[in-house]
């Protein structure tokens, strides 16, 4: 079972903030100077359009996958396998900004594993009431807080 993640107002604010500061960046300079050289151009496009691609690919990009013996979080290319046998609780969480954050939305969860680096990862599913009966259906002994 596949579950993606919410997308809120404030995350897309937060990326269309950050794809104008990356083309300022980029660009802008360009533009300033007195002489246009093509082949600067195309340098600055390109490592505009790559930047651009990558961030876009890991905020959209996220997807829940319950497999057999463990849940899949995915964003683009950063992929993290949690065992359910280590998953030991799950709780509502609004905290975008600290932790390990596979999330796009304020609205989400952090799930508890005893293998984590930082003591859990920070999740925003579409659907968190049926994420939950889900990984509560796999996790004997979930704790669920909230």
């Amino acid at each position: 079972m596949v579950f993606r993640s919410k997308i809120d107002k404030y995350f897309l604010w937060m990326i269309t903030i950050a794809m104008i500061l990356i083309g300022a960046a980029c660009l802008l300079p360009f533009f300033l100077e007195g002489e246009k050289d093509k082949f600067a151009l195309i340098i600055m496009l390109s490592i505009f359009i790559l930047s651009a691609g990558f961030i876009l690919w890991i905020s959209f990009y996220i997807r829940y996958e319950f497999h057999e013996d463990y849940l899949l979080v995915k964003s683009g290319p950063i992929r993290k396998r949690i065992p359910y046998s280590e998953i030991t609780s799950i709780r509502p969480t609004k905290d975008i900004f600290t932790g390990f954050r596979l999330m796009s939305s304020m609205d989400g969860l952090a799930i508890s594993y005893r293998t984590a680096l930082m003591g859990e990862i920070k999740i925003s599913p579409k659907d968190k009431k049926r994420f939950i009966e889900e990984l509560k259906a796999r996790v004997p002994g979930l704790v669920v807080r909230g």
